[in-house]
């Protein structure tokens, strides 16, 4: 009778085991899934938008977002004044604008996914 009670004791500490790592699963995967929300992301001002048009830009002209990786060149300076000035972007925005990705990655990050999206629409 001992022998059974200590199995059925097991058994209900296997359970709440269980029970806890559930619970623990669950707490973590919320904790996790809350991070990958849009509303974590921030919003690009009008500025980033024109830095992830003219980089979307600069990287077209160079040929790294071909489809061929031989395909790859500088780009002269004077394109780039011309894509500054395209993108409404002085070479002082510019640095400034670099300078705040810097110290802010989930700004480049959503500056990153703004270039990426127009890559997209160019392919199409």
């Amino acid at each position: 009778m001992y022998i059974g009670l200590a199995k059925k004791g097991v058994e209900m500490d296997l359970q709440a085991i269980g029970m806890y790592f559930r619970l623990i699963a669950v707490v973590l995967f919320m904790f996790l899934a809350q991070g990958c929300t849009k509303d974590d992301q921030p919003l690009l001002q009008d500025a980033d938008k024109r830095f992830a048009a003219f980089y979307a830009d600069y990287l077209l002209l160079s040929g790294i977002a071909s489809s061929e990786p031989d395909n790859v060149s500088l780009v002269d300076g004077k394109y780039i004044d011309s894509l500054l000035v395209v993108h409404a972007l002085t070479i002082e925005d510019f640095n400034k604008l670099v300078d705040t990705y810097k110290d802010d990655p989930r700004l480049w990050r959503a500056v990153l996914r703004e270039v990426k999206n127009k890559l997209q629409k160019d392919e199409r």
